[in-house]
């Protein structure tokens, strides 16, 4: 069972062993991002994750998008539960996390 949905049938008439799962973190890779971009359709909902490096006296910094991960719906959402509750959690033990306001894209500095 995950995040409290009910079993199938409806009934918990016996007790649920616990699941056991390994990861193979084998060929993993660690990716640092501090953007991200959005897109998606009835089926799936995207995530472009990249970093953006600003280097001094450009005019348009550059993006570099490295990864793009692609979600169901449901997912997505269970993936946004999961960040939300990581994020109180986070707040909860170092404070609240504070957001400078956003400059929409037709703002100039």
């Amino acid at each position: 069972m995950i995040f409290g949905e009910e079993e199938e049938n409806g009934f918990m008439d016996q007790p649920q062993q616990p699941r056991q799962v390994r990861f193979d973190i084998s060929q993993m890779e660690t990716v640092y991002a501090n953007f991200f971009a959005l897109a998606g359709s009835t089926d799936e909902l995207v995530v472009y994750l990249g970093a953006n490096s600003p280097l001094p006296n450009m005019p348009q910094p550059v993006l570099r998008v490295s990864h793009r991960l692609m979600l169901t719906p449901p997912n997505a959402k269970r993936l946004m539960i999961a960040l939300q509750q990581a994020v109180k959690t986070h707040e909860d033990r170092f404070g609240p996390i504070e957001l400078p306001p956003q400059q929409r894209p037709d703002q100039h500095p």
